[in-house]
């Protein structure tokens, strides 16, 4: 089976697969036109944003297709590369085949060529991808609140409304104050480029900016309507938002939320990662709907390089096996040596290890996902030493994935 990137005139054939696997409309002559044209509507930059992978069969189309983002993201004090995985799609005909597979290990491939650390998407079956190295992504959580439990009272500063137009660099540096120490969040050049291309009145949905008394951007929200609710959540179904700076910004911009559409709406519904603990700002929470999901799901790419990134608390050596299903690369003992002011020194050894665990995992943990006491739940987890510096590399962090692909 024949794997390689499809160039910009034949993106076509990828949608095609997609099209067909997704039940989606396609018009054939359309979008032959628009990779002609170099206009490809989800390739503009299709050398630095995105690689279109496809498998070959016996004739000339692929049967299968992915797309890997590229994005930067952030990891303990580092930026490194992260590969997004979307649009994975294969024709009926072609399933269970292998071709799907092919296509992610030379995806994986050639992240791991790039030098990048770390790969995330969005799965519509967790044990599917588990067999391609991947893990459950940090849990983030879904609150619908009735509007007259929200916040009240004077918090300062002031509520502006933007506009179509209007300068957009507040929200940027919102969404950079929360997620300045978040692994796995990107790295932005404006909060959201949608928001530059489409007119928001005329999809009904509203830009709140709330402001200090120094006139510092501290929270925001992009709103629209869902029946009774105010919907602010950021998923594929509504690319809406909500951040704060701080617990003033969340209660500042929620109680002028509560004074201004109190007779319009019921609730509001927003999501937020469950690192932020925002609950002793909600005094009515016990009361609230609130559903948890997870974030999506991770792996390492390159197990070495995110080793000697990853920060560790004190000084201490752990020995670690790590099981790739992909990459034969990342498929070895490791030896972490870490000490508090300098920088980790990984090597390859060959001993026995205190711990064996896959990419998933590892990706996970050294994310911040889980703390130490959950090895004991990972069923792909095997900790031969007990007594080795655990918990000193796998701790929780905020972590979050800050990107829809």
């Amino acid at each position: 089976m024949l794997v390689r990137k499809l160039r910009p005139e034949e993106l076509w054939q990828a949608r095609l697969v997609q099209a067909v696997a997704f039940e989606g409309s396609f018009d054939l002559a359309e979008e032959k036109e628009k990779c002609k044209a170099g206009s490809f509507s989800e390739d503009a930059a299709y050398e630095k944003s995105a690689d279109y992978w496809a498998a070959f069969g016996e004739g000339e189309s692929p049967c299968a297709c992915l797309v890997m983002n590229h994005f930067q993201a952030r990891f303990d004090g580092h930026v490194v590369g992260l590969g997004g995985v979307g649009g994975v799609a294969s024709l009926p005909a072609n399933r269970r085949g292998g071709a799907v597979r092919a296509c992610m290990q030379e995806a994986l491939r050639g992240l791991y060529r790039h030098g990048d650390a770390l790969s995330a998407l969005y799965p519509f079956s967790t044990g599917y991808y588990q067999k391609f190295g991947y893990a459950n992504g940090v849990e983030s959580r879904l609150w619908e609140v009735p509007m007259g439990d929200l916040p009240q009272g004077d918090f300062g500063g002031r509520v502006r409304q933007l506009f179509p137009g209007e300068d957009l660099a507040p929200l940027l540096a919102v969404y950079n104050a929360f997620y300045h120490e978040c692994n796995l969040s990107v790295l932005r050049e404006v909060y959201d480029k949608e928001l530059l291309e489409k007119d928001l009145l005329k999809e009904k949905r509203y830009i709140y900016l709330w402001e200090d008394e120094k006139g510092e951007p501290g929270a925001f929200c992009i709103a629209g309507r869902d029946g009774d609710v105010l919907d602010m959540r950021t998923d594929f179904s509504a690319r809406n938002g909500f951040l704060f700076r701080d617990a003033r910004g969340f209660q500042a911009l929620l109680s002028f939320i509560r004074r201004a559409f109190l007779s319009n709406f019921k609730t509001v519904r927003f999501a937020l990662p469950a690192w932020a603990a925002v609950a002793p700002l909600l005094p009515e929470c016990a009361h609230m709907k609130r559903e948890s999901f997870f974030n999506g799901m991770v792996r390492a790419v390159n197990v070495e390089k995110l080793l000697g990134l990853c920060a560790c608390k004190g000084d201490g050596v752990l020995t670690l096996e790590a099981a790739d299903p992909l990459l034969e690369e990342n498929n070895a003992v490791f030896r972490l040596s870490f000490r508090e002011g300098t920088e980790n020194q990984v090597e390859r050894v060959q001993e026995k290890p205190d711990i064996r665990l896959g990419t998933g995992e590892l990706g996970a943990l050294l994310c911040g996902v889980h703390s130490v006491e959950a090895l004991r739940w990972m069923p792909q987890v095997k900790v031969e030493n007990p007594a080795a510096p655990l918990a000193q590399v796998f701790y929780p962090k905020p972590c979050h994935v800050t990107e829809l692909f």
